[in-house]
């Protein structure tokens, strides 16, 4: 059998993940009357379903990019660890220009850590990582929750727009009203960011 070696930071955001997923599927059948042996602690209304949606959803995320970051963190470190303090400029500059760029990863710019990823590590995840585009739809729900109190915004509108068709709005690019979500939706971010977090732990820059 094959043993898949994983960063510290890749298991840690795999065990969160996994947590995350047994938290909605108990969350979720906490109110399903047909299941025997579920607990039943009354009836479940619409904003009950869609507000633990949108936890699970926004959490999701969280736990994506923070994974991303913690890694990163510790990849340029380790690079430019290597410098011999002998070579004080050297080092000096170093220290600087990874301090500034590491600044804005915890302003949690997702522009910035994707190209830290592909300009700093070499890990180009835009043009590699097939999934990147659900990605980024996805981070584009999560702030739509986040920031909007879950309403369509105008990103989500440019993103999703064949789903909003499939929801049954006319002419997207004017669609109001909450994101539609359902339990599909908050399985599949969650496998997302399994399958997400599983590619990078495959680069050979953090099998290293």
């Amino acid at each position: 059998m094959t043993t898949t070696l994983l960063t510290v930071e890749g298991e840690e955001a795999l065990r969160r993940l996994n947590g995350l997923a047994a938290f909605y599927g108990r969350s979720a059948g906490m109110h399903d009357t047909e299941a025997q042996g579920r607990l039943n602690i009354g009836p479940r209304t619409s904003s009950d379903v869609r507000t633990l949606q949108e936890t699970v959803i926004v959490r999701c995320v969280t736990i994506l990019e923070a994974y991303m970051t913690d890694l990163a963190r510790r990849l340029v470190n380790d690079r430019l660890g290597g410098i011999p303090a002998a070579e004080a400029p050297l080092v000096s500059l170093t220290d600087h220009l990874r301090d500034s760029r590491l600044e804005g990863l915890d302003q949690g710019k997702w522009e910035d850590l994707v190209t830290l990823w592909s300009e700093g590590l070499g890990v180009a995840i835009k043009q590699h990582y097939g999934d990147y585009g659900k990605l980024v739809a996805l981070r584009t729900t999560r702030h739509a929750i986040a920031h909007r109190y879950g309403a369509i915004t105008e990103q989500y509108r440019k993103r999703h727009r064949h789903r909003l068709v499939k929801e049954g709005f006319r002419d997207p690019l004017v669609a109001e009203g909450p994101v539609p979500l359902t339990k599909i939706d908050v399985l599949d971010a969650l496998a997302l960011a399994l399958r997400t977090v599983r590619w990078l732990e495959r680069t050979p820059l953090a099998a290293a």
